[in-house]
């Protein structure tokens, strides 16, 4: 396969958006308008050249590491756009893709069709769609052989040419030595502008062909221009997103209910319930269960989870792992394989090992707990004085009464206990039961034996 370059042009200004934010890095389905422009060119094998202009630059954040950008300063049409980009591309021979960085409904599979028609000797292929007559998209004049003979603007088109269906300037694959003579000699109109859609009637002065691919899904050529329109393009992807992962063998109870970003990754057999949100990076392993009504935030969920009507952001989940109706993880949660944990409880930067229980109304933060502990009600580590944290060590197989309170740094030894209601100021030996407020240490911890 030909090496590949695209021209992601995102120098636009978005003034119809009415934000402070350039239009390209408004998010759909938990990623930018340009990030998913960015993900259909990669899956292409091209090599993206970003061009910007001065008020679009913030963009940069965004772009993968290595990214080529090119400034166009100050914006004078899409001719122009793709002149800076050229500036920019190290590549001499290629196929090049000239794309827009608000069309993030692109996918990859129009882009490979719209490659493979710039053959037969054709140095440039136009993308095409049916979109309707009341727009002001240039309509494409083909000629008898199907090949495109020109784009004419809708504003100074004929009532006949009005009528035409197809409508062009959505996207372009070219051969890159044929741009790279083709682009200079594109003349400014009265406005100075440069467009790319003279492209057309350049080659076919020439004796060259030009040929045209239609897209059958118009939706993938529309361009994001106001909210509204940010708005039915995000429905449009996470619909898209769902499609995807049902087709993996995701069970969706209620899919318009629940939304999925594009990079959440999600293993076979898993459940959505009605209402969840999982966002960002999230991946939740094969037979799990998410919700209803769950929120999920960058976040790993090992395989045959079950969370349900709780907020887990910025945490792991290993196998077997049973968290809601009502609990909380925190950034830096980390539930071993067992873990129960029940309504209200919340777990911040904290680590409870396999088998442990925690099953409502407690906090535990910046704490390590051992395996098969089980944790009561109304349990709260005491890990800030105000300006430091501190953290709370809790061994195997220990036992923290309801109530307890753990005034970090604390450290309560494996198979130890706490009585109801103690304040530990003191650490706990190993196998020692502490209680009292404050807590001390008075006899060897007997676990109680089942009736």
């Amino acid at each position: 396969m030909a090496a590949a370059v695209a021209f992601v042009l995102a120098a636009g200004l978005g003034t119809r958006m009415r934000s402070r934010v350039p239009k390209v890095m408004h998010p759909i389905a938990g990623r930018p308008l340009l990030g998913h422009v960015l993900a259909a060119v990669a899956e292409v094998g091209a090599s993206p050249v970003v061009v910007l202009s001065r008020e679009s630059d913030a963009a940069r954040a965004i772009l993968p590491a290595g990214t080529a950008v090119a400034v166009q300063d100050p914006p004078r049409g899409t001719g122009d756009a793709v002149r800076a980009g050229l500036a920019a591309c190290a590549e001499a021979s290629a196929v090049a893709f000239i794309v827009y960085g608000d069309t993030p409904l692109l996918s990859a599979a129009t882009l490979k069709r719209l490659r493979e028609a710039l053959t037969g000797g054709a140095v440039l292929a136009v993308l095409t769609a049916d979109v309707g007559l009341d727009n002001s998209y240039g309509r494409l004049v083909r000629g008898r052989d199907g090949s495109a003979e020109r784009i004419v603007e809708a504003r100074v088109a004929t009532p006949a040419e009005r009528e035409i269906p197809e409508s062009a300037a959505f996207g372009y694959a070219a051969d890159l030595a044929w741009l790279r003579s083709a682009v200079p000699r594109l003349l400014p109109n009265a406005t100075g502008e440069i467009f790319l859609t003279d492209l057309v009637a350049l080659a076919r002065a020439e004796g060259r062909r030009v040929a045209a691919h239609k897209t059958a899904a118009a939706e993938e050529v529309q361009g994001i221009n106001t909210r509204i329109e940010l708005a039915a393009a995000e429905a449009l992807m996470r619909r898209r997103i769902r499609e995807r992962h049902m087709l993996a063998g995701v069970t969706f109870r209620d899919p318009e209910s629940s939304s999925v970003d594009a990079e959440v990754a999600l293993g076979e057999d898993v459940v959505v319930e009605r209402g969840s949100l999982l966002e960002g990076r999230t991946t939740v392993g094969a037979g799990s269960r998410i919700g209803p009504y769950s929120i999920l935030r960058d976040s790993t969920v090992g395989e045959r989870c079950v969370v349900e009507a709780s907020v887990v952001e910025g945490s792991v989940l290993e196998d077997d792992v049973r968290i809601g109706p009502f609990g909380h993880l925190r950034p830096g949660a980390h539930l071993e394989s067992g873990v129960e944990l029940g309504n209200f409880g919340e777990v911040k930067a904290a680590r409870l090992g396999r088998g442990t229980k925690m099953h409502h109304f407690s906090y535990v933060g910046d704490a390590s707990v051992g395996e098969r502990v089980n944790i009561g009600a109304g349990t709260i580590t005491l890990n800030y004085d105000g300006a430091n944290k501190s953290r709370t060590e809790i061994g195997d197989d220990a036992f923290i009464g309801s109530d307890s309170l753990l005034r970090a740094p604390i450290k309560v030894g494996k198979g130890a206990a706490t009585g109801a209601g103690a304040l530990v100021t003191k650490d706990v030996p190993d196998g020692m039961l502490s209680v009292g407020m404050p807590a001390r240490a008075i006899k060897k911890y007997e676990k109680p034996k089942r009736r």
